[in-house]
């Protein structure tokens, strides 16, 4: 095999895979293992955990929704969206045991297909988008006050 290949400037790749030159990536060695596997694979079993990683997505989405309606509301006073943005990003007072960074709206759900990946991915933006916006609505305030004084 390594003969017939080394003559084929084509199939480069090949040639230097099979001689070793480039380390293989972590996903090409899972996929040959998965396509080298003997024992038989669950399907079903698969199907479920992508159901459930949809799932997931599914009820991410509906909170990342729910957010983004209660930060378009104009009636509700500045300190509560504050809170409410505090909240979703886990923020807590001084003083107190953090635990775990915001994580990413895509962990855990990383086999969802594209649409769904792209949609949870745009609605966090907007979210992302509110809170630079009211960031820079609130520095704006505070450099006009400042100028006043």
């Amino acid at each position: 095999l390594l003969s017939t290949v080394t003559g084929v400037h084509k199939y480069k790749w090949l040639k230097q895979n099979v001689q070793g030159l480039y380390p293989q990536s972590a996903l090409l060695n899972t996929i040959v293992e998965f396509a080298l596997k003997e024992e038989p694979v669950d399907v079903e079993k698969m199907r479920k955990c992508l159901l459930k990683q949809l799932e997931r997505a599914e009820v991410r989405l509906e909170g990342i929704d729910t957010i983004l309606k209660l930060a378009a509301k104009n009636f509700l006073l500045p300190s509560v969206q504050y809170a409410m943005f505090c909240g979703w990003q886990r923020l807590i007072p001084e003083g107190a045991n953090i635990g775990e960074p915001l994580t990413d709206c895509l962990k855990d759900v990383d086999l969802i297909p594209p649409f769904n990946r792209m949609l949870l991915e745009v609605t966090f933006g907007k979210l992302y988008a509110w809170a630079v916006q009211n960031v820079r609505n609130i520095l704006l305030d505070a450099n006009a006050k400042f100028k006043e004084l």
